[in-house]
């Protein structure tokens, strides 16, 4: 794991080192073993190195050879095969690491054969001088970022915003901004929460050529690839136990794979069952492995299990304690690492303190549950939406007789239809979602219709709702230079679960599962796998979600918002914030301090202790 970033001019334009040292400064907490640059002529490349693989300086970024250069961020679980097939083609490797086999796939193969053979998570930037190219990459999901934009002919790219504000004018687009609030800020594939600034899209890669206009982005994989009609006849025909085991070994060489590093290595647990089950796996691969949590003190504290875990396993458990109040005090620094408001997820709060002391530890690389729930519908929510059409029966049919009479339905149930705000929300993110729909649907046009949209849920979810939770894992590990590894989003344990029939995924049960889902078993292969490894009062754990105290109990006194970033962008009076303030639910209050944080830090540049000075004098906790 590291940070990359780079620049390339018009031909005749020369590219100063002291502009990239400054991108690179910047984010060195992304890498601070090393910070590499290479400045040829109107090409520059920025490295910031985190050693984990080969520590010795052979391992030091950019890779150049004279022709071709390249900057990588990530890991390649399958290196040593691809290692070996180099070697068989009487292509020799100088040095140990994952960035040298990968510059050899990428000289001697090409860009889209490289892509293609790879496995893991990465980003990177590979320049062919003689043709005068760039290509910026990113992993099939997304899991490492990559951002880029255009300005006056020249092209810049980063790991992180922060390294190109430091030599370009970068604001927060308002509009984008305002509909964070509603969650969007961190769930986006392409567009960002900054003007004209963009992601590289997961699974997709860019070829800039100096002097010319960016082209379309060139996908070169998409989950929808994977669905398999006679692989999902395969898995439908499999008794349980069989799918049991196939998941069981899928994740077990996933999680070995996964465990390949020449630093300390340690496991982010919470007690729940997917991060248990990863833990449990490991440790019987490398006993050594550091157990680590959040303890957020109070009811929401997943501690006792956590430690039940490190009991079953023999190992030792390092906490991080986690107070209400530690959310005031963290809040403006996390805002600036996150870089989007913090709304969806306020327990990255917690989790870059847990990685602030996984590197007190010594540790570099953590393994984590994350992605099972995605997988295998693992969220209460998911089942509830299934069997919606037959807990809403009784109002389904009082709304079909409403629909006869034309406009009874929108006169006596107000709020049915789509709001102009969901459609703005769904604008700002470029209707990403409904784009991928189209087309999931359709991979999955050998079932039954009525089969369909559930089957599509697991996609959905991983084209949405993990990249939030990747962004969180990303920018608050790295914040503390932590590399986060997921086991469960190996590529072939993602081909498994989006052609896995659904019955095998929930089962009918007798025993009270959930309040949520009484009689009814959630990610049920996971489940079962945790049976054969853990203790049942783990087994049986329902979701929980890292819950912490988040913006339900957070309480704005009136004032804050005065002469503030959200009140620019509003032109939220003393009078609207006064009703604001008596009139609407404290969390979306709060929701707006997270949105004019965010705008504070990056289109102010106001200092983050000034912000955190005012949060203090404005925000307080409550624990109801």
């Amino acid at each position: 794991m590291c940070g990359i970033a780079g620049v390339l001019k018009p031909s005749g334009h020369e590219v100063s080192e002291d502009l990239l040292k400054q991108m690179g400064l910047v984010q060195q907490h992304r890498g601070p073993d090393n910070l590499g640059l290479l400045a040829r002529g109107n090409l520059g490349l920025v490295h910031n190195r985190l050693s984990i693989l080969d520590l010795s300086p052979a391992g030091n970024q950019p890779f150049f050879d004279g022709k071709h250069a390249l900057v990588f961020n990530g890991e390649i679980y399958n290196y040593k095969l691809l290692r070996a097939e180099l070697g068989a083609a009487g292509i020799e490797v100088t040095g140990s690491s994952d960035t040298a086999v990968l510059f050899g796939c990428l000289v001697h193969r090409g860009v889209e054969r490289t892509l293609k053979a790879l496995r893991g998570m990465f980003a990177f930037a590979f320049a062919n001088l003689q043709e005068g190219e760039v290509y910026l990459c990113r992993d099939r999901l997304g899991i490492k970022p990559l951002h880029w934009t255009h300005r006056a002919g020249c092209f810049y790219w980063a790991s992180e915003v922060k390294a190109l504000a430091a030599v370009l004018e970068v604001r927060p687009d308002p509009v984008r901004t305002l509909f964070a609030t509603a969650g969007i800020g961190d769930h986006m594939n392409e567009n960002t929460v900054f003007a004209n600034l963009w992601h590289v899209p997961p699974g997709a890669y860019f070829i800039f050529r100096a002097g010319q206009p960016p082209g379309a982005a060139i996908r070169y994989y998409d989950i929808l690839d994977d669905i398999d009609s006679s692989y999902y006849k395969e898995l439908d025909r499999m008794p349980g136990n069989a799918v049991v085991d196939a998941s069981e070994n899928l994740l077990d060489r996933s999680v070995r794979a996964m465990l390949m590093s020449d630093a300390p290595m340690g496991i982010f647990v919470s007690g729940g069952v997917d991060s248990s089950l990863i833990a449990s796996m490991a440790t019987k691969a490398n006993p050594e492995l550091t157990l680590l949590t959040s303890n957020v003190i109070g009811k929401f504290s997943e501690y006792p299990s956590a430690q039940r875990l490190a009991a079953h396993l023999g190992r030792p458990l390092q906490s991080s304690p986690f107070t209400p109040e530690m959310i005031l005090s963290d809040l403006v620094a996390t805002t600036y690492h996150y870089e989007a408001p913090i709304v969806t997820h306020t327990n990255a709060i917690p989790f870059a303190r847990l990685a602030g002391l996984a590197r007190s530890a010594g540790i570099k690389a953590v393994l984590t549950g994350e992605g099972a729930d995605e997988l295998f519908l693992g969220y209460p929510w998911l089942l509830a939406e299934r069997y919606r059409r037959w807990l809403l029966l009784p109002v389904n049919f009082i709304q079909a007789l409403y629909r006869i009479v034309p406009g009874l339905q929108s006169y006596l149930l107000p709020g049915q239809e789509e709001t102009i705000e969901g459609f703005l929300s769904l604008l700002a993110k470029g209707f990403e979602r409904q784009r991928h729909r189209e087309r999931g649907w359709e991979a999955y046009g050998f079932l039954d219709r009525r089969l369909i949209r559930d089957h599509y849920q697991t996609v959905q979810m991983l084209h949405e709702h993990l990249v939030s939770l990747l962004h969180r894992n990303d920018r608050m590990g790295m914040m503390a230079s932590i590399e986060s590894r997921f086991p469960f989003l190996d590529e072939e344990i993602i081909r498994f679960a989006v052609n896995l029939p659904l019955r095998w995924k929930s089962r009918r049960s007798f025993r009270f599962h959930d309040y949520k889902h009484p009689f009814l078993i959630d990610k049920w292969p996971v489940r079962e796998l945790a049976n054969r490894n853990l203790p049942i009062e783990l087994t049986r754990k329902r979701k929980e979600g890292f819950p912490m105290f988040g913006h339900r109990y957070m309480r704005v006194k009136p004032g804050y918002f005065r002469e503030g970033y959200v009140a620019d962008l509003v032109g939220l009076t003393v009078g609207a914030e006064d009703h604001l303030m008596r009139t609407e639910p404290s969390s979306f209050i709060a929701k707006l301090v997270s949105v004019d944080v965010f705008g504070r830090l990056f289109e102010r540049r106001e200092s983050q202790s000034k912000i955190t000075e005012r949060i203090l004098e404005y925000v307080s906790m409550t624990e109801n």
